[in-house]
């Protein structure tokens, strides 16, 4: 590595605790201990000028955002065709590693190119993971360094997650009937609310659980992980794994993909055997980032032991003979009652995931070892294992939980928006539904030292076993009998004016036209956000890349018309390049800065004495009868074109 790669206290384009970490790591053991490392550095260095450095601060994306969005114009006013422009913007994108923009019209995808606001929310969620997978290779991410992603993503994440909770409170709505409550306070109500998830997912998991019970099936709990070579940490020694950097150096997100391709695998032999399996699925990451699965399963006994067979074999193909594959790979344990139920074996990951609460110790299991991860500090701000976990699953845009067979959870949900007086003419299945998901709560008020106490107490839980059973078991799919009623609805979207079907309550499957109306509310914004949305400047766009009538899809044009596309689309980018990402002098900026505010200090200092001695002069003026004063303020507001106040009398005698 180039001696160009060390400021005075780091190592450039890396974020400053990583830089002085691996800075002091070389000068202790010496760089050919970590020629891995090394490359990882110059490939960083290396990297395309359009993907920004690792180190760069919000101001850049929002640069990064600001200059993508002005290119994207260039090529409205450059190129003559859509399928141009669209081309241009799909190469733009790969360039920055963004997603293309979605969108069923050409109008509407070249809306979400011209948008800062649209290429912003892709580049950020692209440097971060980039960061984080940086972060992986280089090491910082395991549990000697930082268990389950990196100090930077982390700190990164809970901040941004602060700008968010800070822009929610500052959002007001305001519904048809008066009330307003702020954005948070509407989130606080839903799945968002940490504590609400938790208690949703335990009361299903213990539905399963009962409804297992009554058919007579048994548990088993299943822990799934991939090959060695998606680890890019060995849990014994905290080295770089050499298997994972000769794979390529994979993604949390690959292995979750290929954990994804294993659940396929084995959902369809299921099927094929005629084993229907029920529960849930939990993914979680390893220390070093990779995501494994524990899943809660619900079998007919008969089918216990094929089920277990067909989990090992197929979570075993690849690589199923290296070292270790047969001991940590595959994890089987039967659910046995009178040890505990199947809820409370869950209960620990569903909590450890989500919030933490009633966890106690946060234990991580590392081959055969525990490891106890405890609390940090972010600045001010305590940084828990659990956030660490949720900070991953953001980072990286995994599922953490999902359900397997059952109901869907839609109706479920829905039914709690109904009131009892709309469903008193309704069927059985509807009306046991709707029974099941509710729950009543009391408020018991006591006297207390002279003091009155409230209490809230549960009269009755909801029940998702009675949901399970009215709509038609747990192996019913979506072919329930109470399903969500939609009424289609003309959305005005930011990029697009559409027509989508909105959820209005729920009706029973065999009559569809007998709809159960939900309560549900017209949400309107209370004057304008305190958060300042960036804008773009207006800049005119020709007539070419307005969509004709006649609709010309891409597929139809020949390999000579596409070729041509091609030549001048390179010509253009050849006459527009894009300047070199040069970084930024952080440090003069901010001392401009301080000198400008001291300027404008002072210059708001000298104009309040002026104002101060205009105020005094005008007092002499006009309550002292001071004549000589009096020449000298007309003068100046002579001078200065306008009208003192109060007004001035003056005769010619006195001038």
């Amino acid at each position: 590595m180039s001696y160009r790669f060390y400021s005075t206290d780091a190592i450039t384009s890396l974020p400053k605790r990583m830089g002085r970490a691996l800075r002091d790591l070389f000068t202790r053991e010496g760089m050919d201990k970590h020629e891995h490392k090394v490359d990882v550095i110059d490939e960083i260095w290396s990297a395309d000028h359009y993907l920004l450095p690792l180190d760069a601060p919000d101001e850049a994306l929002y640069r990064a955002a600001d200059s993508a969005a002005r290119e994207c114009y260039q090529f409205c006013a450059a190129l003559q065709s859509l399928d141009a422009v669209l081309s241009a913007i799909r190469n733009l994108c790969d360039r920055l590693t963004v997603a293309p923009p979605a969108g069923e019209e050409e109008n509407e995808i070249i809306r979400r190119a011209l948008d800062k606001a649209w290429w912003l929310r892709g580049i950020r969620k692209a440097h971060a993971r980039r960061c984080e997978h940086m972060a992986i290779r280089l090491g910082f991410t395991s549990y000697k360094t930082g268990p389950y992603v990196s100090n930077e993503t982390a700190y990164r994440q809970q901040r941004r997650n602060m700008q968010n909770a800070k822009l929610l409170a500052s959002i007001e709505l305001q519904n048809e009937n008066g009330q307003v409550y702020s954005l948070d306070a509407l989130a606080a109500l839903g799945m968002a609310n940490k504590s609400n998830r938790r208690g949703e997912l335990m009361t299903r998991i213990r539905g399963f659980e009962e409804i297992a019970f009554d058919l007579g099936h048994v548990g088993l709990f299943a822990t799934i992980t991939a090959p060695s070579k998606y680890h890019a940490v060995l849990s014994k020694s905290g080295e770089s794994n050499p298997k994972y950097i000769e794979f390529g150096e994979p993604t949390p997100r690959d292995a979750q993909l290929y954990l994804c391709d294993v659940w396929k695998r084995i959902r369809s032999k299921l099927h094929r055997d005629g084993i229907h399996a029920y529960g849930f699925r939990i993914a979680e990451p390893h220390h070093d980032g990779c995501p494994h699965w524990h899943m809660l399963m619900f079998v007919p006994p008969e089918h216990q032991e094929r089920y277990e067979a067909i989990i090992t074999a197929y979570a075993l193909i690849e690589d199923g003979d290296e070292r270790g594959a047969d001991k940590n790979r595959v994890k089987l344990v039967r659910i046995e009652a009178g040890k505990g139920t199947a809820a409370g074996y869950i209960a620990k990951y569903i909590a450890k995931n989500i919030d933490g609460e009633h966890v106690g110790d946060h234990h991580m299991r590392e081959d055969g070892r525990t490891y106890i991860v405890t609390d940090d500090l972010a600045g001010d701000e305590l940084l828990t294992p659990s956030q660490r976990v949720c900070y991953w699953a953001q980072t990286w845009g995994i599922r953490q939980f999902q359900q397997v067979g059952g109901a869907p959870i839609g109706p479920w949900r829905e039914l709690r928006r109904v009131k009892s007086e709309s469903i008193i003419s309704a069927p059985d299945a509807v009306k046991s539904a709707w029974q099941a998901a509710q729950t009543i709560k009391a408020t018991e008020v006591n006297i207390v030292d002279g003091k009155r106490v409230e209490t809230v107490k549960t009269i009755k839980q909801a029940s998702y076993s009675d949901y399970l059973r009215a709509q038609g078991g747990p192996l019913v799919g979506r072919k329930g009998l109470v399903k969500i009623a939609t009424r289609s609805t003309v959305v005005e979207g930011k990029y697009a004016t559409y027509e989508t079907e909105k959820p209005c309550g729920i009706y029973h499957a065999w009559n569809p036209r007998a709809v159960y109306e939900s309560v549900r509310y017209q949400w309107t914004v209370v004057g304008a956000a305190k958060a300042v949305a960036f804008d773009l400047p207006w800049t005119g766009v020709n007539n070419c890349t307005k969509k004709s009538k006649k609709k010309i899809p891409t597929s139809v044009l020949t390999p000579e018309e596409s070729a041509a596309i091609a030549v001048r689309l390179a010509d253009f980018i050849e006459k527009n390049p894009q300047p070199a990402y040069q970084p930024t002098d952080w440090s003069a900026i901010e001392k401009k800065s301080k000198d400008l505010e001291r300027e404008t200090k002072d210059f708001a200092d000298a104009m309040n004495t002026q104002c101060e001695n205009t105020r005094r002069q005008e007092s002499a003026a006009y309550e002292n009868h001071d004549m000589a004063a009096r020449k000298r303020l007309v003068t100046t507001w002579a001078a200065l074109g306008a009208c003192p106040y109060p007004r001035i009398f003056m005769t010619e005698k006195d001038l």
